[in-house]
């Protein structure tokens, strides 16, 4: 890496600040998923050093279980108050980055640890594999159902979600069962005004969202583009819509 992959802007987080305050005053799983929900939408400052060999070295703090945990900061305040050494580089990391960190690299960390310290919030591994499961299946062989019932939250937290993402227009629901009748998935059929790798973002951090209300029925996310959503929105239920 050269110098430059530094991070020199400054970088501010005052809403993941503040609900990260309020998770350790409330400790509620609906506040967890706040501050899951406006962290899959933020960057942070991972502090890194560079070995005699001119390897990076991310760090690491333990618990009491022998457990290691990956830092990082949520904005330039907390890394500068928090980080001992007035001189430690860091490098801007999205929260797909700190995921990689944990799941994908040979480091053994036992999930990441933002703002260690006093407001400390920890991401264990076993959540982040959770919220990092694929989010689509294959929908061949699937056939639309009318659900019996939705998940009672399911209303009320595509409403949150979509409150604060002007990208969505319209959020269709239905249920998708396989030909064999042993699998079924939530099939969430989303317009947006975006395609790309706009579209794919806005799709998985919906999905990472939403999963925990859907009673362990996995979903699938899929534009109201595609040919098998537009047939299976026929019947579907309009959850949200931009007016």
């Amino acid at each position: 890496m050269a110098e430059d992959i530094y991070i020199k802007e400054e970088l501010k987080n005052d809403e993941l600040l503040l609900l990260m305050h309020q998770m350790r005053q409330e400790k509620t799983s609906e506040k967890m998923l706040e501050v899951l929900k406006k962290a899959a939408a933020s960057y942070f400052i991972v502090p890194v050093d560079v070995t005699a060999e001119g390897k990076y070295a991310f760090h690491a703090v333990g618990d009491k279980n022998a457990r290691r945990f990956a830092v990082a900061y949520s904005d330039t305040g907390s890394f500068v108050t928090l980080e001992k050494n007035e001189n430690q580089k860091g490098v801007k990391a999205s929260f797909e980055d700190l995921m990689a960190l944990v799941l994908e690299s040979d480091l053994k960390f036992d999930g990441v640890i933002i703002n260690p310290g006093a407001s400390e919030v920890i991401f264990g591994k076993e959540l982040l594999e959770s919220i990092n499961k694929p989010m689509k299946a294959d929908p061949v062989d699937m056939k639309v159902v009318k659900p019996a019932e939705y998940p009672p939250e399911l209303s009320r937290m595509i409403k949150e979600f979509c409150k604060d993402e002007p990208r969505i227009g319209k959020v269709y629901v239905n249920l998708l069962m396989s030909s064999d009748e042993k699998d079924m998935r939530w099939l969430f059929g989303i317009d947006t005004r975006v395609k790309g790798e706009e579209q794919v973002y806005i799709f998985d951090t919906f999905v990472r969202f939403i999963r925990p209300y859907l009673q362990g029925v996995e979903p699938i996310v899929a534009s109201t583009d595609e040919d098998y959503v537009k047939q299976a929105i026929k019947e579907g239920k309009l959850f949200y819509e931009d007016t």
